[in-house]
């Protein structure tokens, strides 16, 4: 098995789209004004961020996980940027990791795995 995709909720797809398109860099795929956004990683698993609706989708519940190649260059080029930090840059047995939050509170967990 392999992973498609993944949706994470949000309260305003205009600001969730700024995070991941404008700091984090991803490419919009495809998108429904006001509704949804879908974004692409390199491996081809997608990543939708619906405007929440349902009870049971709460934005700023969700946390996903980005494997990166240079974890401390991409670290200090978020630095450098406005972005909400969630767990700072550190060292653990199996990777090396540090999370940010989008505007919503939803955790980005990006991780260099040893």
């Amino acid at each position: 098995m392999k992973l498609d995709s993944a949706i994470l909720y949000t309260n305003d797809i205009d600001k969730a789209t700024e995070f991941y398109r404008d700091l984090l860099g991803m490419k919009v795929d495809y998108s429904t004004e006001g509704k949804f956004v879908q974004f692409s990683f390199e491996n081809g698993v997608k990543l939708g961020i619906k405007k929440a609706k349902e009870e049971r989708e709460r934005p700023g519940a969700q946390t996903i996980f980005v494997q990166a190649d240079n974890i401390e260059e991409l670290y200090k080029s978020f630095k450098a940027k406005d972005v909400v930090f969630y767990k700072e840059l550190r060292v653990e047995e199996w990777a090396t990791e540090f999370a940010v939050l989008d505007p919503d509170g939803n955790k980005v967990e990006f991780l260099q795995r040893k």
